[in-house]
């Protein structure tokens, strides 16, 4: 079969690029889009999927039935024209409930949208619900008290990822063909690579932040007023970012979402210079994993570019971010379930708790040390264009979140080791799938950029699709 790998694992649906150039050139409809999305979601097996914790289908046939109305009348449609999408739950879309999939908030509606959502509605994308997420998007599976548990459409012994994994199965089953989530520690990347498709984390501040929940003071956006973004450790480095089909549908939502003008992807350096690890300083990896990133490195080499391997790539910043995650105090979250203790699982309540136990001497050293390494990452990346690492040790977990990595069991966030080390880098992120396991799961890369190279990393993802494309 002819394509990249992440075209080969989506060949059976369109892109979101391809569906609005339909949309806009008339070849389709938006309202014949919409059904299409719909009747998959109604099916047996979107059923199950259990993925949408609220939708909004009558709302959407009217946006859709509007856009085609315009259309006819000789005006301009946006860029994502037609282009169903949906939201993970822990960001706010006024009208529909916002819940962090937490029993706590099972009935909570948001009065305001969050402004990167708002700029996919101003271009003609067509929002057709919300997305099932851990509770407080505290899990690298997908099991909320809410929804229960969401299957991976295409692989259903795996874990479809968390904790945007609501969102990453809407695209992979293809009813969404954008997502909207968050990523802390490889909340959209894990996904991504969980189900076969790709994401971008967006660099720190390159999207707006605001609405996701809960904001400033426990703030759920139902009093009318933005939440604003937490000033601690998730306020910082948490970044809303798309899924997608395609790296090139990753970039025309991120030029959406940022609110910049549509780019011509910048000339990347002849040759680029590629740093590359497999992520052995955070943790196993599978053999086959190494295996797959030296293959990667090679075809990279043979393309007339150079491939450094750095074993110590990023190598400080797991440690560091572990710590500070562990101490920095969740606020916002404390402030959120006050009252509500008894809605929330035991689990994570422990887990705010633990987190407001700290000194501030303690949390103000674990700042420092994250600093200090992140300036180190920062400093690593000076000679080189891209930073390549895989998203985890090994492919999709169990639906347990279990994972074996060459004879040893990994558990939860053990897994995502080189995710939780990017993350610390405050770097903009592609992931994209690259390669497949023994179990034919996909294995994915991280390709990393400087700060601010949301451009440059999504020009050489697709240089990638390109170098992964099979000439059968």
């Amino acid at each position: 079969m002819n394509g990249s790998l992440l075209a080969q694992l989506n060949s059976g649906f369109a892109d979101a690029t391809a569906i609005a150039e339909a949309v806009r050139t008339g070849r389709t409809s938006a309202a014949t889009v919409l059904a299409e999305a719909r009747a998959r979601a109604g099916s047996a097996k979107g059923k199950d999927l259990n993925a949408f914790i609220s939708e909004d289908w009558d709302s959407a046939e009217r946006a859709a039935a509007a856009l085609d109305a315009r259309r006819a009348a000789g005006g301009t449609l946006g860029a994502l024209a037609g282009i169903p999408f949906s939201v993970k739950d822990v960001i706010a879309v006024a009208g529909l409930p916002v819940t962090a999939a937490s029993k706590a908030f099972a009935t909570t509606m948001a009065n305001t949208t969050a402004p990167a959502v708002q700029r996919l509605l101003d271009a003609d994308a067509i929002l057709v619900g919300k997305t099932n997420c851990p509770e407080f998007a505290f899990g690298m599976t997908c099991e909320s008290p809410l929804l229960g548990r969401t299957g991976n459409p295409r692989y259903p012994d795996a874990t479809p990822g968390g904790s945007s994994g609501g969102e990453a199965a809407s695209v992979a089953a293809g009813i969404s063909a954008l997502g909207v989530g968050t990523d802390f520690g490889g909340s959209l990347r894990w996904p991504a690579q969980c189900v076969g498709i790709a994401a971008l984390r967006p660099g720190i501040g390159a999207l707006p932040g605001e609405g996701q929940v809960p904001g400033l003071d426990g703030n759920f956006g139902d009093d009318g007023v933005l939440p604003a973004v937490s000033p601690g450790m998730q306020g910082t480095f948490q970044t809303v970012g798309p899924l997608a089909r395609s790296v090139r549908d990753l970039r025309a939502a991120y030029t959406v979402m940022a609110g910049a003008p549509a780019e011509s992807l910048p000339t990347l350096r002849e040759p680029t210079r590629v740093a590359w690890s497999d992520g052995r300083a955070f943790g196993p990896v599978r053999k086959e994993v190494t295996e797959v990133m030296v293959r990667l490195a090679a075809a990279i080499a043979a393309a007339g570019h150079t491939a450094t391997e750095q074993p110590d790539l990023f190598a400080d910043c797991l440690p560091t971010y572990n710590r500070l995650r562990e101490l920095d105090p969740m606020v916002d979250h404390a402030a959120a379930v006050t009252g509500r203790e008894d809605a929330i699982t035991g689990a994570n309540l422990q887990t705010i708790k633990n987190s407001l136990a700290a000194s501030p001497g303690e949390t103000a050293r674990a700042r420092l040390a994250a600093d200090a390494a992140r300036a180190g990452a920062i400093r690593q990346l000076e000679p080189v264009d891209i930073a390549l690492l895989p998203v985890a040790g090994g492919p999709a977990a169990r639906v347990d979140g279990t994972l074996e990595v060459d004879g040893e069991q990994l558990q939860g966030w053990e897994i995502m080791g080189p995710c939780r080390a990017v993350t610390l880098t405050g770097c903009p992120v592609v992931s994209l799938p690259v390669g497949l396991s023994d179990e034919g799961l996909p294995l994915s890369v991280q390709v990393v950029a400087p700060p601010g190279g949301e451009l440059a990393a999504l020009a050489f993802a697709e240089l990638l699709e390109q170098l992964t494309a099979d000439p059968g």
